[in-house]
């Protein structure tokens, strides 16, 4: 059965360069391998073809040999030292030379043992580029700074040199809310940015004040005479003291909204201030209160 021209059988043409040889050997090999072509006879003879044709062509002298006497220059112990054998290349390092051992692990006459199809590149693809690895730190404000927000300067190690760094603490920022410097972390690999910087707020309890989302809850303390007929009672906030009515019959644990008098938030939402009202027992009554409440008892 006669040959086919090799450059005809790597679809470049007489002129082309080694680099351009080395590719369309690359394409037709991945093509027709027998890794990616199990059982194929027919996948497995172009193979061995593609690989005949790539070893002459992108050695020179033989290459020079082809061009001048064609395929019989190989054939009989012709000028090219019988280098193939009839033209039939044992074994498939050509292809595993080319694509750095991809296809490890396989005898050289054969198809049998590991390697994967998918790592035929591994050696050849240049690394992604990485960002670099975040870095966290933790960062403690008083209750009334993170509802009003603030600004702190620490000394942090960054990329291996102790810096201060002057973080500002917005408003409304929550307990275990993060804050972000860009690039301030570790350096990225094979050109990639750098990773970040994160500020990580806790935030000091109050003495008596809690935040719940965006509202802020005020427990009160009133007594029960107050409770019972009605008054006022002071309320102190972060930023403000004033007097709240007391409506009587007020019961234990009512709560009074006051819209819009809560934390504004990182995004602008102002929550509300929720006073909830506590009525304390009395204690340590004197006689004459103790009978006064008898007498109340008696009249309801």
């Amino acid at each position: 059965m006669s040959k086919r021209d090799y450059y005809e059988v790597l679809g470049v043409s007489k002129s082309s360069t080694e680099k351009e040889i080395k590719k369309a050997y690359k394409r037709l090999a991945m093509k027709y391998h027998p890794d990616k072509n199990p059982g194929d006879a027919q996948a497995a003879d172009k193979f061995k073809e593609i690989k005949e044709a790539y070893e002459i062509l992108t050695d020179a002298d033989k290459r020079g040999q082809y061009d001048d006497y064609g395929h019989s220059a190989f054939q009989n112990g012709g000028m090219g030292g019988g280098g193939f054998g009839g033209g039939h290349s044992q074994g498939y390092g050509g292809f595993e030379d080319i694509f750095g051992g991809a296809f490890g692990g396989r005898s050289r006459g054969g198809f049998g043992g590991g390697g994967g199809f998918e790592d035929m590149f591994s050696q050849q693809r240049q690394p992604r580029p990485q960002k670099g690895q975040d870095r966290q730190f933790s960062l403690t404000v008083e209750f009334a700074d993170a509802i009003n927000g603030c600004e702190q300067i620490i000394e942090l190690p960054v990329n291996g040199v102790n810096k201060k760094i002057n973080v500002k603490v917005p408003a409304g920022i929550e307990d275990a809310g993060k804050i972000r410097f860009v690039g301030k972390g570790e350096a990225g690999a094979y050109g990639g940015p750098a990773g970040d910087l994160l500020i990580q707020i806790h935030v000091r309890a109050h003495t008596h004040l809690k935040r719940e989302g965006n509202d802020l809850i005020c427990p009160v303390i009133t007594d029960v005479v107050t409770a019972a007929l009605g008054g006022e009672v002071e309320i102190q906030t972060l930023e403000s003291r004033f007097k709240l009515k007391v409506p009587a019959g007020t019961q234990n644990g009512r709560k009074f909204r006051m819209k819009e008098k809560g934390v504004k938030s990182r995004k602008g939402a102002t929550g509300d201030l929720m006073v909830v009202i506590t009525v304390a027992t009395p204690t340590n009554l004197t006689e004459e209160q103790k009978e006064l409440l008898i007498k109340f008892r008696e009249l309801s």
